[in-house]
Order: C-alpha cells, then sequence, then structure tokens
C-alpha cells in the first residue's frame, strides 16, 4: 500500500452519518450497496454496514461477476468471504454477456451491472441503491463530459441522487476524497481487490485520470472540479424544480404528453434545456438525457415558425410533432406501431 495513505484520515462515522442523512430518503427500511471489491466500494460497504446497524436499516452488498477477466469469479468468491467474516448479507449476480468480445466493452459492462442490480432490488423491495462514486470520479466524469462540448448541466456531474427506472441510486461519497476511503479500509484492517483495467489506457476513463493527474500539477484539482460540480448542480437544481413547475399544465393522453407553444418557447434557454430534457426522459424513458448539441438543435427547431420549421422531430425515443397550439412528445415506439397499423 501507498505510504502516503496512512497519513490521510479516514471517513469518520458521524461525516458519513451526516452525508447518508443528505442523500438517504428518511424511513427507508432496505439499502442495497454495490460492491466490487475495490478500496472504494469495500469503505462504502464497511461504512454503510456500520450505519445500517445503527439505524435499523436493512443492508445486502450486491457484486456483479462480469466475467471479463478470468479471475473474475474468484474475486466474487473472495468480496462474499470478506463480508461474511463481518457479518453482512450478500449476494453474486453474473452477467453471461462478459464473455462476448466487442467494443465499448466497459460501457456494456457498466450497464448490465446496473441492471442485474436493479432487478435484484425490484424483485426484493429495495428501493435505494448505493455506489462508492467518489470525488475524483466527480472530476473525471466533468473533464469527460468537457471533453464532449458538454453544457450547464452535464458540468454538474454526476447527481447524489437519480432515479434508475424504480430505483433510487445513491451517491453519498461524492465529496469525498479516494485516499479517505483506502485510510478507512487500512484503519479497519480491510483488504481490497485492485482491477488492472483501472490503469489500461485503452479506457476513456483511465486517460482521462492520467490528465487529471497533469492537471493537478497546475492547480486544477478534483477537489476544485468537483467543487465546480457542485455550484452547477446547484443552478440544475433550481432549474428542475422551476421546469416542473412550468410542465404541470401538461396534458397527457393515449397519445402522449401535448404542451402549449408558449410554455416552451417563452422559457429562458437554459430552463427550456431541462424542460425539453424532463419531458424527452419522461415520454422516451431514457435513463440518461441525449448530447447537449442535440438537445440543442431540438430547443432551436421548437422556437422556429411552423411555416419554416417542419412539422416533427425525434429525439431520445421520442416523436416531437407540431399540433394545434402546441407541441405533442410521444414514444417513437407508439408512432411506428400507428403507422404500422394504418398499412
Amino acid at each position: 500500500m501507498p505510504d502516503g495513505l496512512l497519513t490521510v484520515e479516514p471517513l469518520r462515522t458521524e461525516e458519513f452519518s451526516q452525508l447518508m442523512a443528505e442523500c438517504v430518503p428518511a424511513g427507508v427500511q432496505k439499502l442495497a450497496v454495490a460492491v466490487s471489491g475495490g478500496a472504494d466500494s469495500m469503505a462504502l460497504c464497511l461504512l454503510a454496514a456500520d450505519w445500517a446497524q445503527a439505524n435499523g436499516v436493512e443492508l445486502t452488498a450486491l457484486t456483479v461477476d462480469h466475467g471479463l477477466r478470468p479471475e473474475s469469479s474468484d474475486e466474487a468468491q473472495q468480496v462474499s468471504a470478506w463480508l461474511d467474516k463481518r457479518s453482512i448479507s450478500h449476494h453474486i449476480l453474473t452477467w453471461q454477456g462478459g464473455q462476448q468480445r466487442s467494443t465499448a466493452v466497459q460501457e456494456r459492462a457498466r450497464n448490465a451491472r446496473y441492471d442485474l442490480m436493479r432487478v435484484w432490488c425490484l424483485q426484493n423491495a429495495v428501493g435505494h441503491l448505493l455506489l462508492a462514486h467518489h470525488m475524483e470520479d466527480q472530476a473525471e466524469t466533468v473533464l469527460m463530459r468537457l471533453k464532449k462540448g458538454t453544457g450547464l448541466m452535464g458540468m454538474a456531474g454526476m447527481a447524489k441522487s437519480r432515479d434508475l427506472d424504480r430505483v433510487q441510486v445513491l451517491r453519498p461519497l461524492l465529496d469525498v476524497q479516494k485516499g479517505r476511503l483506502r485510510s478507512t479500509l487500512l484503519a479497519r484492517g480491510q483488504d481490497w481487490i485492485d482491477d488492472p483495467s483501472n490503469q489500461n489506457p485503452a479506457f476513456e476513463r483511465v486517460r482521462i485520470r492520467q490528465l487529471l493527474d497533469q492537471l493537478q500539477d497546475e492547480g486544477v484539482s478534483a477537489q476544485r472540479l468537483a467543487g465546480a460540480a457542485r455550484a452547477c448542480a446547484q443552478v440544475r437544481q433550481i432549474l428542475e424544480v422551476a421546469a416542473d413547475e412550468r410542465l404541470q399544465a401538461v396534458a397527457k393522453s393515449e397519445k402522449g404528453v401535448q404542451v402549449a407553444a408558449r410554455v416552451l418557447q417563452e422559457a429562458p434557454s437554459a430552463l427550456l434545456d431541462v424542460m425539453l430534457t424532463k419531458l424527452l426522459k419522461r415520454v422516451g424513458g431514457g435513463g440518461y438525457p441525449p448530447a447537449q448539441d442535440k438537445r440543442q438543435r431540438l430547443a432551436d427547431w421548437v422556437r422556429t415558425p411552423q411555416s419554416c420549421g417542419g412539422a416533427a422531430r425525434t429525439l431520445a425515443g421520442c416523436e416531437v410533432r407540431r399540433v394545434s397550439g402546441g407541441f405533442l412528445f410521444r414514444r417513437e415506439e407508439a408512432r411506428k406501431t400507428l403507422k404500422k397499423g394504418r398499412n
């Protein structure tokens, strides 16, 4: 273990309790925690287990055996053995797609992990899932989004709480430095697993991590990037409240969601972006918003006079169509089904 870790203060129980209070709703009786076996998730699991015991909450740790490396099954069993010694309930979920070689393997594996854990939570009446993303993860996310030309919403980084199709994902450690999590494990005498893929520059996040190390030398630290994300998140929260207020009067029917033209066209640009994002997610059902440039093109079209803007646009699984006095948002699949039925 690097000697420097020994000088970093472990995360104290009182601090963690405060972080949990900021994202875990009152009255929660069951929680799940994602545990890969890495330092971050192991620290979260041990801290969450203490918190759960003190608060009368049933905690279950979930490990996904992704099958991307030959040793993944042994690692999942090692996590199980560690947690069993600490009397922490644990389940291993196996991803069959890990043996398939294809592009975007990390993205596929991440989506598969989330889906497996989401399904387990739904089957076991667990409404909240803890993830161990920390300050450096947040800084890397901001840099990755900047690279892709993100706007204000993307600069807000990962949210402490977000809906994952009826399961609420919670990230209590976004303001905690990674070193403190490793120090927490050292203080408790707990080992962890180092994933060699975290050092493989073939993956974008690894390259961004290396870039962050270089920026740190120039004073652009993970703390400052995470601080910028917090500031943007506060603005995002204000805009989301305002967007919800403006969208209260939308008309819902079997055809979709209809919004009066003035509700969208009179909104300031930043607010319109949030409103469109909410409508696309609500109707299309996607977990993440489309790219900033695509949302901007839709916003420009919404503001374009009907005579020269065209009748409809599609984005994020939605068809957005001009109708009398406004716009109709409906699932693109529904549009295709209706068209097929008329043939």
